[in-house]
């Protein structure tokens, strides 16, 4: 994964030398920028083995949604865009197979995160293919919940645990300029590596409910670190 990282800030080093050659530049100087993007997790390290262990391994699939702001506003451009991102990302749901309660019961992993965010894109004007870099950090609240199905529409939460921890890391990306009603987008396809420290969590497939619809899990020690494939639209105002 560190290779294909740095064929890919390498690549858009290729893009930045190409589009520097442009001779009429239309130069972005808005004042705010925003993004929404699909965000596809992978686990790594000791995070993977232990879903792995568990057959929980696989992409986990989120959103993301972002604004930033340039910090000279529309007096002239600036390369580094600043500003803050909210993230969520499903990582599963489990059933309850060790119980001997009556009912209908299921176990739901989710994860939240809330980034400051600096962007840089050297390219300052509106080419059709834009390079970026980003580095962001800020907190990442890691969610568990044992939760009894009640009826169609109505649940209840028997029990479970959250947990904040530090959220950080970087990625590199390349927007592709959209058009018609659109052109003032990009379609930005990005890589990132996304660390948390170290915490308490639900070992997948632990859950137990006695009869007494008391609630009981084993827990397991490990950061949450995961490569990220971003899909989304930025656009400028």
């Amino acid at each position: 994964m560190r290779r294909f990282l740095i064929v890919f800030f390498f690549t858009n080093l290729l893009v930045i030398r190409v589009l520097a050659q442009d001779k009429t530049p239309k130069y972005l100087e808005d004042q705010y920028s925003w993004y929404l993007s699909l965000n596809l997790g992978n686990a790594l390290g000791k995070y993977h083995d232990i879903l792995k262990e568990s057959e929980k391994a696989g992409i986990k699939g989120g959103i993301v949604i972002g604004g930033l702001m340039n910090p000279y506003k529309r007096k002239h451009p600036s390369t580094v865009f600043y500003g803050a991102e909210f993230g969520y990302q499903s990582e599963g749901r489990d059933g309850v197979t060790l119980t001997n309660a009556e009912g209908d019961f299921y176990v739901s992993n989710n994860a939240f995160w809330l980034n400051g965010l600096a962007r840089y894109r050297p390219v300052l004007w509106s080419s059709k293919f834009n390079p970026y870099a980003d580095a962001f950090f800020g907190a990442k609240l890691i969610k568990t919940s044992v939760v009894e199905q009640l009826g169609q529409d109505e649940t209840q939460v028997l029990d479970g645990i959250a947990r904040i921890v530090p959220n950080y890391g970087l990625g590199v990306g390349l927007g592709i300029k959209l058009f018609g009603q659109l052109k003032n987008n990009y379609l930005d396809i990005g890589v990132y590596y996304q660390q948390a420290d170290a915490t308490k969590i639900v070992k997948r497939n632990s859950v137990n409910i006695n009869s007494d619809y008391r609630v009981s899990f084993k827990q397991v020690l490990t950061n949450t670190n995961q490569i990220v494939i971003k899909i989304g639209i930025t656009g400028f105002l």
